[in-house]
């Protein structure tokens, strides 16, 4: 199953994620602009997972369906969690240094969900192969990252220089993740577009 509005979905994921890396560190605050296209387009970021949670659950469900909608249910609670951070930034309920620092746990939590989902996905279904697996590698990264911070300590909003060498791993797992996942996006739509593989008739 590779409907066409899951495409849309992930160019409209990669899209707002790269929206989010144009407008990094922008503060409402201080900046009013690039501070709420920051959040607006986080939201739209998290947003545009859920369609695409909900593709890789339909198809798989019919060989994995408990663990299946478990992870579907992790993810979405994820995607959730984002767009509430950045709603709640746009309307002044949370700092610039308090959203940030939250992130760190649920973007964690989105790696978490791309790592399962894509790993289940492989095993149990016929989508494309090579973008679930570099999903899963961008979803590693910030599970990883947030292991990383678990040991060494979060980060602080805004990083100054050095903090301890289990951080600083985990900040660049991190930075990896986000400058690597708009092309998962792109790759994962340009694929739920390409056209069936034609099947070669059998041989008497």
């Amino acid at each position: 199953m590779k409907p066409r509005w899951a495409a849309y979905a992930a160019y409209a994921n990669s899209l707002a994620a790269l929206a989010q890396l144009l407008t990094s560190g922008g503060d409402p605050t201080a900046n009013s602009v690039a501070g709420l296209l920051n959040n607006a387009s986080g939201a739209v970021w998290a947003a545009s997972f859920a369609p695409l949670a909900y593709v890789f659950y339909r198809a798989s469900r019919e060989r994995a369906n408990v663990v299946s909608a478990a992870v579907f249910a992790f993810g979405i609670v994820g995607f959730a969690g984002a767009a509430f951070l950045e709603a709640a930034r746009a309307t002044g309920q949370l700092t610039f240094d308090q959203e940030t620092v939250a992130y760190y746990p649920v973007l964690g939590g989105i790696g978490v969900w791309l790592l399962m989902a894509g790993g289940i996905a492989i095993m149990e279904t016929e989508l494309p192969r090579a973008p679930l697996l570099f999903g899963a590698a961008v979803g590693g990264l910030w599970f990883f990252a947030n292991v990383l911070f678990g040991v060494g300590g979060l980060p602080p909003a805004k990083i100054e220089g050095p903090i301890n060498d289990l951080t600083d791993g985990g900040v660049l797992l991190l930075e990896m993740g986000f400058l690597l996942q708009p092309f998962w996006g792109l790759w994962l739509g340009r694929s739920f577009l390409a056209p069936p593989p034609a099947k070669t008739p059998a041989t008497r």
